[in-house]
This record gives structure tokens, C-alpha cells and sequence, in this order.
């Protein structure tokens, strides 16, 4: 055999040998390294990842005011409208609502949002939404009381006078009484007045009447405005307090009103809402009555004892006018009754 023909049958081996080899030289390659597990994500990286930017930050601040000032035992419901005002307010129960005029021009500054946000929950922890009825009607029913009194001494003539005699004080006593708004306490003092009056004297009456009710609801609106703005003091309050107890800047709280004050008509006076100067005013004293640094240890302990931000879901809801929005909903640390259910079912 040649060296050509020996040489050619060596390869044709070493060929044969390799090819026979190869499935089970890849079978025996070892498998790629698994690659590492991420490191899992905080609570408020997945909020951060999951909601929209408006609602994470709102949702964020709400977390940390409700556990730093012990008002995570509720659940907090958030809107963030598409609506450019300049508006925030607090209405049902624990909801809050922000206008996106309001989100845009306190863009930048955490603090500023965070006063904001704790003023409004401010009104429902104060509970305004719940007495703010019951006061504006008390307020109504004294202003009706004292026109009453004090139009039909002052103005009427001698002749109604006599008709009504020695029983004016009883029958104004009874009439006040009874008083459930302007129409019917009119009503009834009028039934009062008339008895046996001429058709002179009705309309001498009405005139009388009228005056009662333009009075009336003039001191009404006035009442109605020093309880509003009494409110709005007390949330300022609250939002100073919540907001630096929770650690934000107290100078946030200055920043928005700094904002407020270069609206217009802002400086005007006799509005639902005192001029910002004079909130500026109340939040510097507060400043002093309330240092920063005493309110933030404070919440540091109350953080350190809650350290889980609470949970969230988006919820949707009807519009005033039809079509529906969305909003986001803050739990509780026990998280949805479904969830803690679930602990007496296991």
C-alpha cells in the first residue's frame, strides 16, 4: 500500500472518529451560566415603574404624610384631573382631588406638592366636609333670628304694633323656634303678623318681610365666609404639620402660597379662602410655635415603627356630566379586605 493510499485511509478514520464523536462532545458541553437574578425592586420602584408620573408622586407623598402622622388606618383616594386650574380640594370621604394646573405650577418643588396634599387632608382629618353643613345652618338660623328681631321693632309702624300686642315676644320666641330656612321662617312670621290686618298692613308687612330676608341673607353669606376661611387656617395648619412631620422642606408651605398670591384676585378680600399674605403670616408663626426639626423627629420614629410603604390600586369612577375617570386608591398597611381576609381563611 502506498504512503498516498495509507495516508488518505488515517484521515478517513480520524474523520469517521470525529464525526462519531461530535453528538456526544456537544451533549457534553456544559450549559451556560444561568444569569444572576436582578435584585428585586423596592415597593416604591415597582409604584414607579407601574404608575403614571402624576400618580406616583401624589402617591408617594400620600404614603409617607399618612404613616409619619399616624393616618394610615384609612384608605386615601387620589384624583389628578386633566382640568389647567390652579385647584386642589378635598370632597366625599377621604378624597382628594388636584387640579393639573395646580400639579404643573408646583413642578419642582417635592415640598410645595406635599403641603398641598397634607392642606387638603387636613380638611377631612378637621372633618369640614362633615360639620361644614351643620355650621353654615347654624350660622343661617341665628342671622334669620336676630333680622327678625331686629326688623320688626325697628320698623314696624304703630298700628302692627298693637296688633301683635304683649304676644310679640312669644310668638318671635316660637317663630325662632321653628325656623328651618329663610322661605319658611318668613312664612310663618308673616302667619303671625297678619292676623286681622288690613290689606295695608299685609303689604306694610311684606315690605317688612323682604327687608328681613335681604338682611338675613347678607349676614348669612358673611357667616358662611369666616367659617370658610376659619377652615382653610386650620388645613393650613394641618399642612404645615403633616407635611414637615413627614420631612418635607417647611418652606414648602410658603412656596404655595407664594404661587396662590399671583393669582388673580388673590389679594382681594372677602373670599372663601383668607388672602395668602395673611396664611404666610400664620405659617411663620407656626414655624416658631412648631419647630421643623421637633416635628421631624417625631416622624421619624413613627416611620421607623412603619417602615412598609402602603398599597395601591387605580380606580375608576363616574363623571359629573357621564364617561368615566380614574384615580388611585392608598391602602391601609392590611392592604384590600380581600388580602386580610386571607389571614383567617389560611
Amino acid at each position: 500500500m502506498s504512503k498516498r493510499r495509507r495516508s488518505r485511509n488515517f484521515i478517513g478514520s480520524l474523520l469517521f472518529v470525529f464525526l462519531l464523536l461530535n453528538p456526544l462532545l456537544a451533549f457534553a458541553k456544559p450549559k451556560p451560566k444561568p444569569k444572576p437574578t436582578p435584585i428585586s425592586e423596592t415597593p416604591l420602584q415597582k409604584a414607579q415603574r407601574e404608575l403614571p408620573k402624576n400618580y406616583f408622586v401624589v402617591y408617594a407623598i400620600v404614603d409617607k404624610i399618612a404613616r409619619a402622622n399616624g393616618l394610615d388606618n384609612k384608605p386615601w383616594r387620589i384624583v389628578v384631573t386633566s382640568n389647567y386650574a390652579v385647584n386642589a380640594y378635598a370632597s366625599d370621604t377621604n378624597l382628594l382631588t388636584f387640579e393639573a394646573g395646580l400639579m404643573d405650577q408646583l413642578e419642582g418643588n417635592a415640598s410645595a406638592l406635599a403641603c398641598a396634599i397634607a392642606h387638603e387632608m387636613g380638611h377631612h382629618t378637621r372633618q369640614h366636609l362633615g360639620y361644614g353643613p351643620v355650621k353654615q345652618e347654624q350660622a343661617k338660623r341665628e342671622e334669620i333670628e336676630k333680622a327678625e328681631k331686629a326688623k320688626i321693632v325697628e320698623q314696624q309702624d304703630a298700628q302692627t304694633q298693637a296688633l301683635i300686642g304683649a304676644g310679640v315676644a312669644t310668638g318671635m320666641a316660637a317663630a325662632g323656634q321653628q325656623v328651618g330656612g329663610i322661605g319658611g321662617g318668613l312664612l310663618q312670621l308673616g302667619g303671625l303678623l297678619f292676623g286681622g290686618a288690613s290689606q295695608q298692613k299685609a303689604q306694610n308687612i311684606e315690605v317688612i318681610k323682604a327687608k328681613i330676608e335681604q338682611e338675613a341673607e347678607t349676614n348669612y353669606n358673611k357667616r358662611l365666609m369666616e367659617i370658610s376661611q376659619t377652615q382653610e387656617f386650620e388645613a393650613d395648619e394641618n399642612g404645615y404639620i403633616y407635611s414637615v412631620t413627614a420631612g418635607f422642606d417647611p418652606n414648602g408651605c410658603i412656596a404655595v402660597m407664594d404661587i396662590l398670591g399671583r393669582m388673580p384676585g388673590a389679594q382681594s378680600e372677602g373670599g372663601s379662602h383668607p388672602a395668602p399674605e395673611k396664611r404666610t403670616q400664620q405659617i411663620n408663626a407656626l414655624m416658631v410655635k412648631n419647630p421643623p426639626e421637633t416635628l421631624k423627629a417625631k416622624g421619624k420614629i413613627f416611620l421607623s415603627t412603619k417602615p412598609t410603604p402602603l398599597k395601591y390600586e387605580i380606580f375608576s369612577y363616574e363623571r359629573e356630566g357621564g364617561g368615566t375617570s380614574s384615580g388611585l386608591k392608598v391602602f391601609p398597611i392590611t392592604g384590600s379586605t380581600q388580602e386580610d381576609l386571607n389571614r383567617y381563611l389560611n
